[in-house]
């Protein structure tokens, strides 16, 4: 964006202003009257005005939380929304304006992550199986060398995304909720799970009790002891937590009984499917409990029959 100056202006004639005022008043105030009725609910060109002033102080690239946007300039549309979650951030850039939270990077990554890592297994890599050793020359070990390290680094970071959505989608509910409505007769125990104003809480017994609260039914949908919570305890999260919080020895008495390193080092594309169709699970059985519309949230992409993500 450029900046508007007087200067612009002071040497031009004044039958070139005139021309010029009269035709932002008959042309373009109409394009931005129209463009403020097709993306916002209580928002007319003044507002615009102001707004152009913000963006412009950031240098064409600004983020605002929805919440606050709205409260500031006015409504968004829900078309122009996308059904985003209310804990979404506006984005406004010279691309336009988007919308931008956490699940709708998360479920990208585990996308682009997992296509990948199955493109590398069983595609590139399975021309090498069929071959001998001997029949591999040097250059063609370093290329196997390479598809190895970038499979392996995809399916770490598919296993992180996979557990960070799950984190993200459960905390972007609570919130939600918590804008929305009085929790204050609930007791301390329940505000905390809701907030964690008082103190941590699992991710587990998030994924246990928020759904509960929200939908105000018990029991939820979701048990520590059944799938697919009990696949995400025994499946994701111990992968997950090789990987973040790694160690360079081998003590399973300490670390929940698994051998860490054996969690890091053996990880493998079974697992990371697993890994995945347990995560868009445990999203679907909330979304649904919760009475969400669709089978899974707006923002989860489709899937083609050999399990990669349509982007």
């Amino acid at each position: 964006m450029e900046a508007i100056t007087a200067e612009e202006f002071i040497r031009k004639p004044r039958k070139e202003l005139f021309s010029e005022r009269d035709a932002l008043r008959t042309h373009l105030r109409k394009e931005l009257s129209n463009f403020c009725q097709m993306n916002f609910e209580d928002m007319g060109p003044e507002d615009l005005a102001e707004l152009y002033d913000v963006v412009f102080e950031h240098r064409s690239q600004w983020f605002i939380p929805l919440v606050e946007f709205e409260r500031k300039f006015g409504r968004l549309k829900p078309g122009v929304l996308k059904r985003a979650p209310r804990h979404a951030t506006i984005h406004i850039s010279p691309w336009g304006l988007q919308t931008e939270y956490p699940e709708h990077h998360l479920v990208r990554d585990i996308s682009v992550c997992l296509g990948e890592a199955i493109e590398i297994e069983e595609r590139s890599l399975a021309t090498h199986r069929s071959k001998s050793l001997k029949e591999q020359k040097e250059q063609t070990r370093r290329e196997i060398a390479s598809l190895v390290r970038r499979r392996n680094a995809n399916l770490r970071s598919c296993i992180l995304a996979c557990f960070n959505l799950v984190e993200a989608y459960i905390n972007g509910l609570a919130w939600d909720f918590v804008q929305t409505h009085d929790i204050s007769a609930l007791n301390d125990k329940k505000r905390n799970v809701l907030t964690e104003s008082e103190g941590f809480v699992s991710i587990i017994d998030k994924l246990v009790k928020i759904p509960m609260l929200i939908s105000g039914q018990d029991p939820g949908p979701l048990h520590q002891t059944r799938n697919p919570l009990k696949l995400f305890v025994e499946v994701v999260k111990p992968h997950r937590d090789a990987i973040v919080h790694a160690s360079p020895f081998a003590a399973p008495q300490k670390f929940g009984g698994y051998d860490k390193l054996r969690k890091l080092y053996d990880l493998d594309l079974g697992t990371v499917r697993e890994a995945v169709d347990v995560t868009i699970l445990i999203v679907k059985t909330i979304h649904q409990f919760v009475g969400g519309t669709g089978e899974l949230p707006a923002w989860f992409p489709l899937r083609n029959p050999d399990g990669t993500f349509v982007l």
